[in-house]
C-alpha cells in the first residue's frame, strides 16, 4: 500500500517543482499536462527504470493497440510512463509481476469494444503502482473489469477515472484482494461517475489484509462500495458516494473494526429503480467494532425507490459507533436503523466472519438528524441490550414523525439529547430507556423529561 510518507512525498515533490497538485489528475481538461518529470520524479527512488512508452513508439492517437510495446518492455522493478494521448490497449495482465508500476500524464487508455471480462488484472502483484489514467469505455458495449489481488505494502491505485456507463454487466467496475494479512492496498482519488444498471462499482473479496478508499466518488451503479466482504483493516476516508442501489458504502472488516470517516453520501437522484431500489447509505453488513465518523448523509429523492436508513447496522453486525455525524431524511425512513442481531451463523452470507458477534451495542454521539420526514420514526433500535445514545439532536417538524423507537432493547441510555419532533420524542415497547437531560417538544418549544426511567412521553 502506498504509506502516507508516499503521497506526501510526492505533493511535496510537485509543489517544490511549481506543479498544483490537480494538474496531476487525468483528464483535467482545459490545463496544460505537467511535464514529464513532475509526474515521474517522486517515484524515481522507487523503480529501477523510467521506461517513456511514447519513445518505444506506442501510437498515443488511439488507433493501434499499445499492447506489443508493453509487453516487449515488461519487466520488475520499471515505472511505465504514458505522455499525454490516448492509447488503444486490448488487455493488461501483471499476474506475479512485482513492484510494477504505471504512471500517466493526461493519458487515456481506450477499451476495446465489447470487452466483458478482465481488461487490466493481475493475480498475485506485488507492489503495484497506478497512477493518472483515465480508462475510456464509452463503447456502449464495453464492461470491462479491472481486478488485481495484491501482495506486498505499497500498492497504489490513484487518480484513475472510469469512463462511461457499465452497461447491464454484473461484473463489478474494480474488483480487488487483499488477501494475506502482510499485504495492503490504497485506493486513491479513483472517480466512478458513469454508472451502471446491474454491476457494483467496486467488490472487495474476502481477505486479511489492510484496504483503504481515500477520496473516491462513485455514482449511479447497481451498488457502490461493496467492501462487506474484506475481514481485515478496512478504512474509507472522504469521498462521495450517491445514487447507488443498494448502498452507497458496505463494510464489514471482520473483527479488525472498519472505519467510514469524513465521507458523504447522498440519495438524490436514483437512476435504477427498476434493478435494485433500495437506496441505503451506509451500511453496517457484517463484522463487529465499526466506527461512522464525521459524516454526512442526505436523503432526499428516492422517487422509484426506497431505502432501509441513512445508516443501517445490519443483524450480522456486532457492536458500532456513530459519532460527529449529520443526517438528513425528507423521507419517511429511518436515519440510523439498528436492526435485531441474528442467532444463527450463515458463511454464505458473512464471509469475513467464522462466528458470529459475540456483543451487539451500538453508541451514537454527537449525531445530528433533520429534515422533512413526515412518518415513521428518526432512529430505531430493535432487540439491542445496552445501546447508548448521547448529545443527539432531532428536528422533524411535519406530520407525525417520531424521535427514537426502541423495540426489545434492554438498558437503553439516553443522554443529553434535543428531540424537536411532530410526533412522539421516544417510543419504547416494553423495557423503558434510562434518560438524563433530554429535552423535548416541538417547533417552537422545549421540555426537559426528569432524569429517570422514562414511563411515558
Amino acid at each position: 500500500m502506498g504509506t502516507p510518507s508516499d503521497g506526501t512525498r510526492r505533493r511535496a515533490y510537485l509543489r517544490a517543482t511549481g506543479v498544483a497538485l490537480s494538474t496531476a489528475v487525468a483528464g483535467c481538461g482545459g490545463r496544460s499536462p505537467p511535464g514529464k518529470e513532475s509526474v515521474v520524479g517522486p517515484y524515481r527512488d522507487r523503480f529501477g527504470a523510467i521506461i517513456d512508452v511514447g519513445e518505444l513508439g506506442a501510437d498515443g492517437t488511439g488507433t493501434e493497440p499499445v499492447d506489443d510495446v508493453l509487453n516487449r518492455s515488461m519487466r520488475d522493478g520499471a515505472l511505465f510512463y504514458f505522455p499525454p494521448g490516448t492509447y488503444r490497449l486490448t488487455e493488461l495482465d501483471l499476474s506475479g509481476r512485482s513492484n510494477c508500476g504505471f504512471v500517466g500524464n493526461d493519458a487515456t487508455l481506450l477499451v476495446p469494444p465489447e470487452e466483458r471480462g478482465n481488461w487490466i488484472y493481475g493475480e498475485r502483484v506485488r507492489n503495484l503502482l497506478f497512477d493518472g489514467f483515465t480508462f475510456d469505455y464509452a463503447d456502449s458495449a464495453a464492461a470491462p473489469v479491472v481486478a488485481f489481488s495484491v501482495a506486498g505494502k505499497r500498492n497504489v491505485l490513484r487518480d484513475l477515472a472510469f469512463e462511461g456507463h457499465h452497461g447491464t454487466t454484473p461484473r463489478s467496475g474494480l474488483e480487488l484482494e487483499v488477501p494475506k494479512r502482510a499485504a495492503s492496498l490504497l485506493v486513491e482519488r479513483v472517480r466512478m461517475r458513469g454508472g451502471s444498471k446491474k454491476g457494483n462499482a467496486i467488490f472487495t473479496h474476502s481477505g486479511d489484509g489492510s484496504l483503504q478508499f481515500v477520496d473516491c466518488r462513485v455514482e449511479h451503479w447497481a451498488e457502490g462500495l461493496y467492501a462487506s466482504p474484506h475481514s481485515g483493516p478496512l478504512l474509507v476516508r472522504g469521498g462521495t458516494y450517491a445514487n447507488n442501489g443498494i448502498d452507497q458504502i458496505r463494510i464489514g472488516g471482520g473483527t479488525s473494526g472498519a472505519r467510514v470517516e469524513g465521507a458523504t453520501v447522498r440519495i438524490d437522484d436514483p437512476r435504477n429503480p427498476e434493478v435494485k431500489p433500495n437506496m441505503r447509505g451506509i451500511w453496517l453488513e457484517e463484522g463487529t467494532n465499526a466506527k461512522v465518523d464525521n459524516c454526512t448523509v442526505e436523503i432526499t429523492d428516492l422517487t422509484g425507490t426506497y431505502s432501509s436508513g441513512g445508516i443501517v447496522v445490519e443483524k450480522q453486525f456486532g457492536t458500532a459507533r456513530i459519532t460527529n455525524t449529520a443526517i438528513q431524511t425528507n423521507h419517511s425512513v429511518p436515519a440510523i436503523h439498528v436492526r435485531t442481531p441474528t442467532t444463527e451463523y450463515d458463511p454464505t452470507t458473512m464471509p469475513s466472519m467464522d462466528h458470529l458477534p459475540a456483543n451487539h451495542e451500538v453508541t451514537c454521539e454527537n449525531v445530528s438528524i433533520y429534515g422533512a420526514a413526515p412518518k415513521g420514526t428518526a432512529i430505531l433500535l430493535a432487540g439491542r441490550d445496552g445501546c447508548r445514545l448521547s448529545d443527539v439532536t432531532v428536528q422533524h417538524h411535519f406530520g407525525s414523525r417520531d424521535g427514537i423507537t426502541i423495540e426489545s432493547g434492554r438498558r437503553t441510555e439516553i443522554h443529553d439529547a434535543h428531540l424537536r419532533v411532530s410526533g412522539t420524542p421516544i417510543v419504547a415497547s416494553s423495557t423503558k430507556p434510562l434518560t438524563k437531560n433530554v429535552e423535548t417538544g416541538g417547533i417552537g418549544s422545549l421540555r426537559r423529561l426528569g432524569d429517570s426511567l422514562l414511563d411515558s412521553v
